[in-house]
Parts: C-alpha cells; sequence; structure tokens
C-alpha cells in the first residue's frame, strides 16, 4: 500500500504543471479586425492580462500576443477582454496607503477591460491592485466609473461616490436608487442588465445559476488493516487488502472564483468492511484469528480544484478530512468479540481525477482508522480504490 500512496503522489505533484498544459477554445480579433479562431491557454486572469499564450488550430504552435496585436480576445466559457486606450485612475484600498485626496488623477493608458455585460450600455472591469469599473453605450469607448476612499482633515474615512451620479446621467430607469448601487461587480451588473432588458429585471439571466452539483456515486476501494497489542500473539497484525464496494452520493458547491475552478464537496456513502488475520503456532491452540466486521457511514468533507480544457473536460485534484461514523462494528480475537467506534485517528483522502460532461473517475487514496479496543490498539486502514460519478443535475 505505501508503493501506491508513492505512486500516487507522484502523479498529484505535477498536476499544477501539467494543467498549464491545457488550452481552451476561443477567439481573437486582431489590430486589422480579423477574427480567428485559436486556443487560449486560460490563466485564471486574477489582474487583467497584458498579453495572452494562444496555440493555433491548425499548426499547434503557440505563441504569446500582447497588446499591440490583438483588440479583443474571449474564452468559450463567456470570458472576455476588449482592448481600450483611455484614462484610468487608480486608487489605493489599503487603509494604510489611503491618502487624503478625494480628486483623481487618471492616466491614459492602453488596457484590455474585461466584459462584465453588453448591451446598449456594456460595462467593463479592469483588476490592477483594485477593481475599476468602466462604463459606455453600445461599443463605444468606455469612462471609468469613479470612486475613491480618503481620509478628510480630521482623519475619518471618507468616500468619493462620484459614479452613482454617472450612473445616473446615463441610465434611467424608474424607482432606481442610484445610493443603493454598491461600487461591486453584482450591484452594477444587475443595474445595467436591469437596464439593457428595458429596465425589467431579466428573469433568468439576473439569477445566479445555481453552482450545486448532485452526483451519485459508486466507489470500488481495496482496503488492508493493521493493528497491534502488547501480547505477543497479537503483535503486527497485517491484514491483506480486501475488495469493498462504496455507494453514496456527492454535494458539490463551485466557488465563483477564478472560472469556477475550485468547489467545496461532501459525499456521505455507505459500505461494511469484512477482512481478518489469522497466525498459526506450533503450540496448542495452534492458531489466532483477529477479524473486523464494520459497517461505517463515511463522510468526506474536502475541496477540489479543475483545471478544465476542451470545453467542460477537466483534469481535477481533490482533498477531503473525512468523517468515520461506525452503525455497527466488532472485532473478534478468536471467540472473543469487541465493539469498535470509528474516529480517534485523523481520517483523509486524497484523489486525481477526470471530468468528461456529466461522467467523473477518480483515483482515491484514503487512510483512516477506529479507536483501539481493551486489547488491540494502533487499529488503521489504508485504502487506494476508483470513485465513479455521475451528475444528476
Amino acid at each position: 500500500m505505501k508503493k501506491i500512496f508513492i505512486f500516487l503522489v507522484t502523479m498529484l505533484l505535477p498536476l499544477p504543471l501539467v494543467a498549464q498544459m491545457f488550452f481552451e477554445n476561443a477567439y481573437v480579433i486582431d489590430s486589422w479586425g480579423n477574427r480567428r479562431h485559436v486556443q487560449i491557454k486560460n490563466e485564471g486572469w486574477i489582474e487583467n492580462p497584458t498579453t495572452i499564450i494562444i496555440k493555433d488550430e491548425s499548426t499547434g504552435k503557440e505563441s504569446a500576443l500582447g497588446l499591440t496585436e490583438i483588440d479583443e480576445f474571449g474564452l468559450e466559457n463567456g470570458i472576455s477582454f476588449r482592448k481600450f486606450t483611455l484614462p484610468v485612475a487608480h486608487y489605493e484600498d489599503d487603509l494604510n496607503k489611503i491618502d487624503s485626496n478625494p480628486d483623481f488623477s487618471p492616466q491614459t493608458q492602453t488596457v484590455f477591460l474585461k466584459q462584465l455585460t453588453a448591451g446598449a450600455v456594456s460595462l467593463y472591469s479592469y483588476h490592477r491592485g483594485t477593481t475599476k469599473f468602466f462604463i459606455g453605450k453600445n461599443r463605444e469607448t468606455p469612462t471609468q466609473l469613479w470612486y475613491k476612499r480618503y481620509y478628510n482633515s480630521n482623519n475619518d474615512l471618507q468616500k468619493n461616490r462620484t459614479y452613482q451620479t454617472q450612473l445616473s446621467q446615463l441610465i434611467n430607469c424608474p424607482n432606481t436608487s442610484f445610493n443603493n448601487i454598491d461600487y461591486k461587480t453584482d450591484s452594477l451588473t444587475k443595474l445595467v442588465m436591469t437596464f439593457n432588458n428595458g429596465c425589467v429585471e431579466p428573469e433568468q439571466s439576473m439569477k445566479t445559476k445555481t453552482k450545486i452539483r448532485v452526483h451519485i456515486l459508486a466507489e470500488g476501494h481495496m482496503i488492508s488493516t493493521t493493528a497491534n497489542a502488547n501480547e505477543y500473539y497479537l503483535d503486527n497484525i497485517e491484514m491483506d487488502p480486501k475488495q469493498v464496494a462504496k455507494i453514496g452520493v456527492e454535494l458539490e458547491y463551485v466557488l465563483p472564483i477564478l472560472g469556477n475552478s475550485f468547489s467545496v464537496f461532501t459525499a456521505p456513502k455507505y459500505y461494511r468492511y469484512k477482512n481478518d488475520f489469522v497466525r498459526e503456532y506450533s503450540v496448542d491452540p495452534h492458531t489466532q484469528t483477529v477479524a473486523i466486521d464494520a459497517s461505517i457511514l463515511e463522510i468526506p468533507v474536502g475541496f477540489r480544484y479543475y483545471n478544465y480544457f476542451n470545453g467542460g473536460n477537466a483534469l481535477f485534484l481533490s482533498f477531503a478530512y473525512v468523517l468515520n461514523n461506525t452503525l455497527k462494528s466488532t472485532m473478534q480475537v478468536n471467540a472473543l468479540e469487541y465493539d469498535l467506534a470509528a474516529g480517534g485517528v485523523g481520517s483523509f483522502h486524497v484523489g486525481l481525477g477526470y471530468r468528461y460532461r456529466k461522467l467523473m473517475a477518480e483515483m482515491q487514496y484514503e487512510r483512516s482508522g477506529f479507536q483501539s479496543t481493551k486489547r488491540i490498539r494502533n487499529i488503521r486502514s489504508t485504502g487506494f480504490g476508483v470513485s465513479l460519478k455521475y451528475n444528476m443535475f
């Protein structure tokens, strides 16, 4: 089992490096207005990029393109960036760096703005240290929505909310209170999308789609158990791997960050584990049998990282802390039987898998344990297996 674990770890360690090799279907529009389909490396782009790595679909050649070569690019999942040359005012958000100047000092820059909405009015964002928002009619060059925090003469924190006046001049929707519009992505996006929809809040597009996935799962594991005792005839108990089937359901919540690359999950599953260890002696009673019979409800709680490529396909890495709940478990030493309580030993699993549309396959390594009995202690189980999941909705 140790060899299996080393093999799995060896596979998991290079995942971040391997993940960077994947490209997504996308498009670019060059400086002459020519549009072509390519593949772009999705790097998450916490900050707005200045260059991107593309791969030509026909030749497979990789190259770097920047602000001088392209006017616009976008991924198949809907993320798009447009190039503009416009005044940009930067501001500090760290309370230790905020100054006492309420005014803006914009400087003309050429940047890629991330497009948040499109229509009669378009909303964009630019993140470089702090997030700035830009707004404009149709596809015209947008204007920055002015917002800044500063200290007044009494060293009190103040806010310059010029953006609320800007919005009121551009967006004319009845019963809209611009004083309640926060300088945040959700609030501004909702306002602009409502205006583009005729001042009627869209029923579907305005509501964030539920990012909860429900999977049914079936797993096959090879589990072995080791234990120890003070008596010489019960020391170094090593049960051979035994095949175990697990069934359950997984609930996964996809976090709305970095292109939905991270999620948290829990996956309650049930299994029954039976195994034994027999040691022979030259003297009576000649054999010593240690047997375990455990019915367990296992509840892993953890997180998962996806690296998407070719649409919805993805490699993923998962890690979870496992809560073991004993339903009925015993350990028997010849004719003597002891109850077992799950838990008491740190339990975890790591996994490496592949997602294809609604199907997921994952290799898992798990380590768990039981509380000690009156005679036997350090009861630990390790397992290596395969988990198959189907996304119900």
